[in-house]
């Protein structure tokens, strides 16, 4: 497997802070490529078997978080207009992304059927890299 960098990007706060850093990778260009073919796959095969609910925004093109809060707001409205009331609840999932674990996702996708040469090659993609740090 190729050599990879990881490197930190400032995210917010303190600079002198190093948890306000985030890990990013860093591979060449045929490896973002290859990424994104098998994003767009996955991606396609999802919205396909309808594994996706349509409540589903972010990270997904034309459904930003923009998008789902204009909606959400718009159903608010509709929902206070009628004299109804709206409870919410409120979460931060600032690190939820940082790490993800590779047994775990590899296992949730083989739970939707990913076929089994593409689950062989995004574990030889996560697996027993190589890294260093820039």
């Amino acid at each position: 497997m190729e050599n990879w960098v990881q490197t930190a990007i400032f995210k917010k706060g303190n600079k002198c802070d190093p948890s306000d850093y985030r890990a990013i990778s860093l591979t060449s260009i045929i490896c973002k490529i290859m990424e994104s073919i098998i994003r767009d796959h996955i991606t396609k095969f999802f919205f396909d078997n309808k594994y996706l609910s349509k409540n589903q925004y972010g990270f997904i093109k034309g459904r930003s978080t923009v998008l789902q809060l204009l909606c959400i707001m718009d159903e608010w409205t509709t929902i206070l207009d009628s004299g109804a009331q709206v409870d919410a609840i409120y979460t931060d999932f600032a690190k939820v992304f940082d790490t993800v674990p590779h047994r775990r996702l590899l296992c949730k996708l083989k739970s939707y059927n990913i076929n089994d040469k593409l689950l062989a090659w995004i574990q030889n993609f996560l697996c027993d890299r190589k890294q260093s740090t820039c």
